[in-house]
């Protein structure tokens, strides 16, 4: 498809224009400011409604007319008004079609594309250009599938190319992150190990029970106690027995000397109760010579008081005469009570042999159960040292001694197993999931791209997301790359209207200028190009096809 008639009225620096374009190079020349931009700017319009600034309509003007037909009877018919809607109506061999800019784009593949501006683009633009030719089907039930999980903080209005470089980007600073809280971890890690021993294996040491260490410690005193004991009172067996043959004569001698005690005690008795009985019966038999004597001294006496004492005297002596008889009764009971001791003393007497003899004799059974104890001890400590032996109890000392120091260690060896298989693994595992992410990030660009045809020959997408032609990046081309870059792209972005607009064609050297001319002829390409030069009019002179 190419330009067979264009008609521009009031259309920014156009007047009115009408004009039937060649089918190969036109060219537009004249003064700065004289519309031939405006003519490049007016087919642009008609085509894709882009605007290059923000007042097409010419001043004054309140509408502009933009007619383009082709050569393919397509007819664009489009009114620009600055007080009312805009206007599109589109033919085809005179018969009405579906006016929409949608329409529209299906000739041009986008817009019409202009080489040289693309070589002064910034190359972020360029690249935006060059990545919406790739067309690449893909949605956000895509990038779950990829990912796992929806990535969030990511601009998807982008090209999918550079929303993977700016997932691939997110993830790594992320996984810079995660790696450097690793290297953290490690380090506690490592400084945890310097403080163990040299190959610690904790698990190892925290099956062992040091409680039984200790209790075989615990165990072998008191064999070796016991055998101790054993030897002492085997030893100690003549010494024990003459203890014990000492300790009952002593019991014996004991026994002898209550008993004499006791027989004495008797015998004293009895001989103070037979004295006693003896003078109260002297008494008994003396007292009517007693009495006599009384009578005798007191009848003396009242022989010298007779008058004044008779009566008392005869009182006193009735008195003697009962305290006399007093005396004899108490004497009579005295005399009773201490027959009666006899008695008792005489009869218990008797009886002490017989009890002192019986307790000589518990004392020689409890002597003879005793030394027989002791002898069955002593077979029994002979039995036990004949079955066991002393133990050495310092092997058993250093084991529990070095079991408690490794012990001791742990508490850090789990802190450190805690670091490993908690935080650590589940960094590392973020880690890896991230490093995975990222590589995936990096290679779905170029599985993307192996289904999809590239726009130009060379051309790639590094794992930066930049473009690079035969892997140079686009602002490293030379100035003679960059030109045929712009131009084979141009030409791949064309759609059915093979048309490139060229504004400035003066900057081009000869030989780019001839290259431009060969590239159109061999591609057919209609090419509308605009020079400033001086020229005597304001006008600009077009050069190719009639007007």
């Amino acid at each position: 498809m190419k330009i067979k008639a264009l008609e521009i009225k009031n259309f920014v620096g156009i007047d009115e224009l009408q004009w039937n374009p060649s089918t190969g190079f036109n060219v537009l020349e004249g003064v700065k400011g004289s519309g031939k931009s405006s003519v490049l700017e007016g087919i642009e319009k008609a085509f894709s409604n882009v605007n290059r600034r923000t007042e097409v309509v010419r001043h004054g003007e309140n509408e502009a007319t933009l007619y383009i037909s082709t050569d393919t009877g397509l007819e664009i018919d489009r009114r620009i008004r600055t007080d009312k809607a805009d206007y599109l109506k589109l033919r085809q061999e005179g018969e009405g079609i579906n006016s929409t800019e949608k329409e529209l784009r299906k000739f041009i593949n986008g817009d019409i594309f202009r080489p040289l501006d693309f070589i002064n683009m910034q190359i972020d633009k360029q690249t935006a250009i060059i990545l919406n030719m790739i067309e690449i089907n893909w949605s956000m039930e895509d990038i779950q599938a990829w990912f796992g999980k929806e990535v969030l903080g990511i601009n998807y209005d982008k090209h999918i190319l550079q929303i993977l470089k700016d997932i691939e980007t997110k993830f790594y600073k992320e996984r810079e992150e995660i790696n450097r809280q690793v290297a953290q971890l490690k380090v506690q890690v490592d400084m945890i190990k310097k403080g163990l021993p040299d190959n610690y294996d904790g698990e190892e040491w925290r099956e062992k029970n040091l409680q039984e260490y200790y209790n075989k410690i615990t165990e072998a005193q008191k064999v070796n106690g016991f055998i101790d004991q054993a030897k002492a009172l085997i030893e100690g067996f003549e010494t024990k027995v003459a203890a014990i043959n000492s300790d009952a004569e002593s019991q014996k001698s004991k026994v002898n000397m209550k008993y004499k005690d006791l027989k004495q005690d008797c015998k004293d008795i009895i001989e103070s109760s037979k004295v006693k009985i003896d003078k109260s019966k002297e008494l008994i038999q003396g007292s009517d010579e007693a009495v006599k004597i009384q009578h005798q001294i007191l009848d003396n006496q009242m022989e010298k008081e007779y008058q004044q004492l008779l009566e008392k005297y005869r009182v006193l002596k009735s008195d003697a005469e009962k305290c006399v008889n007093n005396d004899v009764n108490e004497q009579k009971d005295l005399i009773q009570l201490n027959e009666t001791k006899i008695a008792t003393k005489e009869t218990e007497l008797t009886s002490l042999d017989e009890k002192e003899e019986i307790e000589i004799g518990n004392i020689i059974i409890a002597t003879t159960e005793k030394i027989s104890n002791e002898k069955i001890r002593i077979e029994n400590a002979e039995k036990y040292i004949n079955e066991n032996t002393i133990i050495d109890i310092n092997p058993l000392q250093t084991q529990a001694d070095e079991l408690a120091n490794m012990q001791s260690y742990l508490r850090e060896f789990d802190k450190m197993q805690d670091i490993i298989n908690g935080q650590l693994a589940d960094k590392q595992k973020f880690s890896s999931e991230l490093t995975t992410n990222i590589e995936t990030a990096r290679n779905k660009p170029s599985d993307l791209l192996k289904t999809h045809k590239l726009p130009i020959d060379g051309i790639s997408v590094d794992e930066n997301g930049n473009i690079r032609i035969d892997g140079i990046l686009l602002d490293g081309l030379s100035e003679g790359e960059k030109f045929e870059t712009a131009f084979k792209i141009a030409l791949q972005r064309m759609g059915e209207l093979k048309v490139i607009c060229l504004d400035g064609f003066e900057k081009l050297n000869e030989s780019e200028q001839i290259k431009v001319k060969q590239i159109c002829e061999d591609n057919d390409i209609q090419a509308f190009v605009t020079i400033t030069k001086d020229t005597e009019s304001n006008d600009f002179v077009i050069n190719g096809g009639k007007n």
